[in-house]
Parts: structure tokens; C-alpha cells; sequence
């Protein structure tokens, strides 16, 4: 598993044309890829004054073109590439984590008007399934993916988990939690510092 981001120039007209499209950014994350049967899972993150597109993979992306059409010129490269497998291995029964998450319980949910506490009986329920025990959850937003259809509400979610289950916790990390994947939700990285980019 590879994690990446790039930090996006949002000065640029392209970006804000890619950023006001779900489904453009999910085809500019598969172009990052040769081909095959991938799922990658991806988000926007925003740290410090920029903001930054996150990938998970199974392969390491080629994120040359992305950086030309939609990162900063000026800097190269714009992006960043790390080894995952190595965190997920140390990711053993028993030990604690820092988390972010980005994801979905789906449409018609009506989770863009649930309370914070709603919010993390729900990341609860997902961690009975996917191995891991949340030991705090804070909501730091909301907001309805744009897609086909009825609206799906995202939110962004961080805190601190037990892992119970190895199994369990390795494969849903990489196969993504929750709903809306192809909408830039499901995605949780961790970290053994507060910020997953300390």
C-alpha cells in the first residue's frame, strides 16, 4: 500500500474546475494509474494554507501529469509518496492511534444533520467490523458530495482508536470504510502524532 499527496495550486483555473467536480477528481486519481482493476481511495485535505489531495493504493501512482495540470510549477515534485505497509504492520492488537477520516454512511442517511455523538455511534459501529475500538471521535465538518442522484453527506472525523483486530483493521483501511468511495469518502489514515503529515 502507497499513501500520497500533492499539495494543489487552487490559483489555478484547472484545479477550481477539478475541485467543483466529484467525478473529474475521481477520473484524475485513476489517470494516476496504468490501467487494471484499482479502487483507490482519495480525499482533500486542507493543512496549513493549502490544500492537498490524498490517495491510498495498492500501486504507487504516477503522479507527474497531475503536478503539471494542477500543482504548484514552482515546485517539484508537488507530491510526496510513502510505504504504508510498514504502519499497517505495526498496527498490531492492542495498539493505539491517532486518526482522520473522511466518510459516509450514505444517501438518504440524513447524517448531514446529525450530532456530533450520532456521529460517533456511527464510527463505532464501523470499528466493531473493521477492528478497532474508537476512544474519541470529534466532528470537524460536514458536506454533500456532489453526485447523481440524492446527495451524499461526507464528514470529516479524527480522534484516537484501539485496535482489535489486525485482520480486520488492515483490510478495511485498505479497502476503505463506510460508503461513497468514488465520492472521496472512506478513507482513514493514521498516525501516532495528533496530524497524520507531523
Amino acid at each position: 500500500m502507497f499513501l500520497t499527496r500533492m499539495a494543489l495550486d487552487i490559483t489555478r483555473p484547472d484545479t477550481l474546475a477539478l475541485l467543483a467536480s466529484a467525478a473529474d477528481l475521481r477520473l484524475a486519481v485513476l489517470s494516476t494509474f496504468a490501467g487494471g482493476n484499482l479502487q483507490p481511495l482519495f480525499r482533500l485535505d486542507d493543512y496549513g494554507s493549502r490544500k492537498w489531495l490524498v490517495i491510498l493504493s495498492r500501486l504507487r501512482p504516477t503522479m507527474i501529469a497531475l503536478h503539471q495540470r494542477y500543482g504548484y510549477l514552482g515546485v517539484f515534485p508537488s507530491w510526496e509518496t510513502f510505504p504504508e505497509d510498514d504502519m499497517m504492520e505495526q498496527a498490531t492488537d492492542g495498539t493505539e492511534w491517532y486518526y482522520e477520516l473522511s466518510a459516509s454512511p450514505g444517501a438518504g442517511s440524513g447524517a448531514e444533520l446529525w450530532q456530533e455523538s450520532r456521529w460517533g455511534e456511527w464510527v463505532a459501529a464501523l470499528g466493531r467490523e473493521a477492528g478497532f475500538v474508537p476512544l474519541t471521535c470529534s466532528l470537524k465538518k460536514v458536506w454533500l458530495a456532489d453526485m447523481d442522484g440524492p446527495q451524499l453527506p461526507v464528514a470529516r472525523l479524527r480522534g484516537s482508536l484501539r485496535v482489535t483486530d489486525q485482520t480486520s483493521f488492515d483490510w478495511s483501511v485498505a479497502s476503505g470504510l463506510g460508503e461513497g468511495r468514488p465520492f472521496g469518502a472512506g478513507l482513514m489514515t493514521i498516525s501516532r502524532s495528533r496530524s497524520v503529515w507531523d
